[in-house]
């Protein structure tokens, strides 16, 4: 299993510090673990947050030298050599970041890791984040991880099996075992898991698929970074940051796939309360209407589909999350 891949992650001042580190750990704990984990900073963070992340910094501090070598150069520009452009390997060295960190790689699994901590002056939103955090992923590969989730242990070296046996597909995810509660552990995460979130394998169900809901579980997504940044990257686009991605990829005529093994384990405290509501409904309008305008969508498969988010966004959340729970998921 030859390619290497990047972890992309971004946390902010309002995230749990355990949850963080659990997240952190069950990264570091991967069968096939990565070549570095990129943690962006968005905006200034808690006192306690700032703590845990100073940990892995000292765990794996970095080699300024080095940084300086790969400046000087010329490899900052793309982050990607040749050889990272064919998906197989990553950068030897590093990125400079606007605020470097001193580390260097140690040994984690039998494999050298670099955990880079980027920093933002203030928060600007997840979308924002995760393209900045692109500029820092040296591997062509990378993996996306909400900093309060659970990869399964053997999560990455399954994607990467299904990747190396099909080389056309760009961006691959599986289905998310949702849960509820403070496990920090997947043992204990899998006693709490309430739903299972899956999404269609095949590029073919894909296509389908895109034009009502969204094809990828993104918290367990791994994704070509040259595909990505050819469809624009991140785009402003609040909750949907991901799907619109999805989409403009789909249009640039990028392979999708997903994994029927679950992956993850999801943490969805709260989550219910945050797909509700007028600003939420609005969103989802815009959305469909980009859709629409991008003529992904007729006005037929627009209308219908808007109607009912827009109606369940309003709902009370204890019925919407009945909905989510027993209609829109897999029961546990």
């Amino acid at each position: 299993m030859k390619q290497a891949y990047s972890v992309l992650m971004s946390v902010y001042q309002k995230e749990n510090p355990e949850y963080l580190r659990a997240a952190v750990e069950s990264v570091l704990g991967q069968t096939v673990p990565p070549e570095e984990v990129v943690l962006v900073c968005d905006g200034p963070l808690t006192e306690a947050l700032d703590g845990v992340i100073a940990e892995y910094e000292e765990q794996f501090p970095e080699n300024s030298e080095e940084i300086m070598n790969l400046r000087e150069s010329g490899l900052q520009g793309n982050g990607l050599s040749e050889n990272d452009q064919q998906g197989d390997t990553c950068q030897k060295g590093k990125i400079q970041g606007k605020n470097p960190q001193e580390s260097q790689r140690q040994e984690n699994n039998n494999q050298k890791v670099i955990f880079r901590v980027v920093r933002l002056p203030e928060n600007g939103g997840l979308g924002k984040a995760l393209n900045e955090g692109l500029k820092y992923c040296s591997c062509e590969w990378i993996a996306r991880m909400d900093t309060d989730d659970l990869s399964t242990p053997d999560r990455c070296e399954k994607q990467l099996k299904f990747l190396e046996e099909h080389p056309e597909v760009d961006a691959l995810s599986g289905t998310i075992a949702e849960f509820q509660g403070d496990a920090l552990d997947g043992k204990t995460a899998e006693t709490a898991v309430i739903s299972y979130k899956t999404v269609p394998e095949t590029q073919k169900e894909i296509a389908a698929y895109i034009k009502q809901r969204n094809p990828i579980n993104h918290p367990c997504v791994m994704f070509r970074k040259s595909r990505v940044e050819s469809a624009g990257g991140y785009q402003p686009c609040p909750y949907f940051e991901d799907y619109d991605l999805w989409v403009r990829m789909y249009k640039n005529h990028a392979m999708f796939a997903n994994l029927p093994d679950t992956l993850l384990y999801m943490r969805i405290n709260g989550m219910h309360q945050r797909r509700g509501g007028i600003r939420y409904a609005k969103c989802v309008i815009d959305f469909r209407m980009k859709m629409y305008r991008d003529r992904v969508i007729t006005f037929g498969e627009f209308l219908p589909m808007t109607v009912v988010r827009v109606l369940v966004s309003l709902m009370p959340n204890s019925l919407r999350r009945f909905l989510y729970e027993k209609r829109l998921r897999k029961q546990q």
